[in-house]
């Protein structure tokens, strides 16, 4: 419940609320549709409950249920997880200690060109030199393709320049394109993976003058047989963890520290549960909407959910536009 405030001050309050509260959230009506899932990995271990999780509304002081956030991509840093939505410009900062309601938690403004959609679905973060978050929009027309375009925010997440992804796809394929983003230092260089998300390929680029230039391609292991591939997270010794959105499952893996080559790897399933959303109660899906996977420490993940569409079941929407950290058995 919230404590009672001066009248003076809730006016107050109000009226800046009413200037970044649901205007600023763009309902899209381009969101993907759930298919058949046919990629499950079979045997994969249960993860149990959350150690923590909350639906992003309840997080962000000013905000309600009517308001949107459709969560496709998360970054842990300083004790804190940086959240994109491909329905708004703005970041949200979350402590990752998750209060509710909270003024630690905030909506950051990029002030990347454009409004309404943001069309983000990664987010990552580069450590050497100076600092960088880096958001991705999975494919834009440029010409006569269709590319990724990665902008790069400085670490107080003010927009600083874009850049196209030497990575093509077709206009009949653009919603399969790039759904995740991690950054890796190797030979004193700064790699951005990209990861598509019909295939599970993972493209690494390489900054050019104008471009980031594609310098290979890996390939998962074929053990790894998801439906769709939502997003990809790489911790600081080189685990790499991939979801997906309609199987509800996580694989995590080694990349080499000397080869562009992901081996090795462990699938969970996120927690099933009942119709009313109980985790440990049933046998459903509950989790039908991750879009983005972030390492808090290597045995520890966070991961945002996207909004849950019309054809998914009911039940799926108690899990839909939260944020959630996992424990790794």
């Amino acid at each position: 419940m919230k404590n009672k405030l001066p009248f003076a001050t809730f006016a107050l309050m109000a009226a800046v609320l009413a200037s970044c509260s649901s205007n600023d959230l763009t309902q899209t009506t381009t969101a993907k549709k759930h298919t058949t899932a046919t990629g499950k990995i079979s045997g994969a271990t249960v993860l149990g409950a959350p150690v923590a999780e909350a639906k992003i509304y309840k997080l962000l002081p000013g905000y309600n249920s009517s308001d949107v956030f459709e969560a496709s991509g998360v970054q842990y840093l300083g004790g804190y997880f940086y959240v994109a939505c491909d329905n708004t410009q703005k970041i949200a900062k979350i402590k990752s200690t998750l209060p509710i309601n909270s003024s630690s938690n905030s909506l950051l403004s990029t002030g990347a060109p454009g409004s309404g959609s943001s069309n983000y679905e990664g987010i990552t973060y580069e450590a050497n030199g100076t600092p960088h978050f880096y958001v991705v929009e999975e494919s834009v027309a440029n010409g006569s393709v269709y590319q990724p375009r990665i902008s790069r925010l400085d670490a107080s997440m003010n927009y600083q320049s874009r850049d196209w992804a030497d990575y093509n796809f077709s206009s009949s394929n653009n919603n399969k394109a790039f759904e995740g983003l991690a950054w890796v230092s190797r030979g004193g260089n700064n790699y951005l993976l990209g990861l598509v998300e019909g295939t599970g390929k993972i493209a690494v680029l390489l900054k050019g003058s104008s471009s980031w230039n594609l310098v290979t391609e890996i390939t998962l292991p074929s053990s790894v047989t998801f439906t769709d591939y939502s997003d990809l997270a790489i911790s600081s010794t080189g685990k790499v963890a991939i979801t997906a959105q309609e199987d509800g499952q996580l694989w995590v893996g080694q990349l080499s520290s000397t080869s562009w080559s992901i081996t090795g790897g462990t699938a969970y399933t996120f927690p099933l549960g009942s119709s009313s959303g109980v985790i440990g109660t049933g046998t459903l899906q509950l989790y039908g909407n991750v879009e983005g996977v972030s390492f808090i420490t290597d045995t520890q993940i966070v991961i945002c959910s996207d909004k849950a569409d019309s054809s998914q079941p009911s039940y799926q929407s108690y899990k839909e536009q939260t944020v959630s950290v996992f424990n790794l058995q």
